[in-house]
C-alpha cells in the first residue's frame, strides 16, 4: 500500500509551531528529496546545540549536516540506521507503528492483535466502560494528567511536558484526539494523541485500578486506530518501547499489533567537527 509522506511528529510543521511557541528557536534546513529537516536549538553560547531528531538523512539528505554551524555540537537521531557522522552517544532505539491496513481495515486489524490482548479487548467492550472523544483543552483538561505526572516520577520515565502539549493545542486547534474511558461518571482511563498530516503520535496516558480491571487501556487503543484510520490517519506513533526497563508497556504496545522498527543510533558531532561530503 501506497503511503503519503508519514513525517514523525518531531519534524513535522505542527510540532515546530508548538516549540516556537515555548520560545526555541527552531531551523528549517532545505534537503533534497524530502521536506525540509528542523533542528532545534537547546542552551545559549558555546554551549547550544542544534538537536536533530528523528530526522531523515536517506538518499543524500545528509549533505545538509554541512550547512549546520560548526560553532555548535550537533547532536542527531536519524529516523533510519545509517551512516551518519559523528560519534554515537546512545544505542539505536525502537519504536511501535501501527500503519493503516489493507481493507477490510478493521478485520485486518482484530486479526493483527495477540490473542491475549484481544481477549481483554473482548472483556473491555462487554462492560460498562464508555469511551468519550475530544480535543485536548490544557485549561479543561490538565487535572487528567496529574496522576500520569506522578506515575513519571514513580517509575523514572520522561515523557512530553504539559507545558508542550499545551502549547502543541494552542499552535495547532483540532489537531489533538484526547481518548476518555469513562465509567460510573469518573475517567478511570486516558490516551492522547497529537495529529500532523497523515500521522498520529502517542504522547501520554494513564490508567488506575478500574481501568487496568476492565481492561481500559485495550478498550481506548481499539478505538483509537478505529476512529483515527476512520478520520483518514495512515500510521500510528506509540512511541519508544523498551523491553528492558518497560516490558510490560512494550507487550501492550505490540500486542495490539503495531510493528518494532529500529531508529539510528543518537550520534553527537561535536563543535568545530567538519562534516565530510
Amino acid at each position: 500500500m501506497d503511503f503519503p509522506d508519514l513525517i514523525p511528529l518531531q519534524q513535522s510543521a505542527r510540532y515546530a509551531a508548538a516549540v516556537r511557541l515555548l520560545g526555541r528557536k527552531v531551523l528549517e534546513i532545505d534537503a533534497p528529496n524530502g521536506p525540509p529537516l528542523l533542528a532545534i536549538r537547546r542552551g545559549r553560547g558555546p554551549l547550544g546545540v542544534l538537536y536533530l531528531p528523528r530526522a531523515d538523512l536517506t538518499g543524500g539528505r545528509s549533505a545538509v549536516l554541512r550547512s549546520l554551524p560548526r560553532s555548535m555540537a550537533r547532536l542527531v537521531i536519524p529516523e533510519t540506521a545509517d551512516q551518519t557522522p559523528g560519534y554515537p552517544v546512545l544505542t539505536a532505539q525502537h519504536i511501535a507503528e501501527i500503519n493503516l491496513p489493507q481493507a477490510p481495515v478493521m478485520d485486518n486489524l482484530w486479526d493483527n492483535m495477540h490473542g491475549k490482548w484481544r481477549n481483554r479487548l473482548r472483556r473491555a467492550q462487554d462492560s460498562d466502560v464508555a469511551v468519550r472523544e475530544t480535543p485536548y483543552d490544557p485549561d479543561r483538561d490538565a487535572a487528567l494528567l496529574r496522576p500520569e505526572l506522578r506515575q513519571r516520577l514513580r517509575r523514572g520515565y520522561r515523557s512530553y511536558t504539559p507545558a508542550f502539549l499545551a502549547a502543541y493545542a494552542q499552535a495547532n486547534p483540532h489537531q489533538t484526539c484526547l481518548l476518555q474511558a469513562r465509567l460510573n461518571g469518573d475517567t478511570i482511563a486516558f490516551m492522547l494523541f497529537l495529529l500532523h498530516g497523515p500521522v498520529a503520535t502517542y504522547t501520554t496516558g494513564w490508567t488506575g485500578p478500574e481501568g487496568r480491571r476492565t481492561h481500559a487501556h485495550n478498550l481506548l487503543m481499539y478505538e483509537a486506530m478505529k476512529r483515527l484510520f476512520i478520520k483518514g490517519i495512515c500510521r500510528l506513533d506509540l512511541g519508544t518501547i523498551d523491553t528492558d526497563d518497560g516490558m510490560a508497556l512494550a507487550r501492550f504496545k505490540l500486542g495490539c499489533g503495531a510493528r518494532a522498527r529500529t531508529l539510528g543510533a543518537t550520534r553527537l558531532i561535536p563543535p568545530g567537527f567538519r562534516v565530510s561530503p
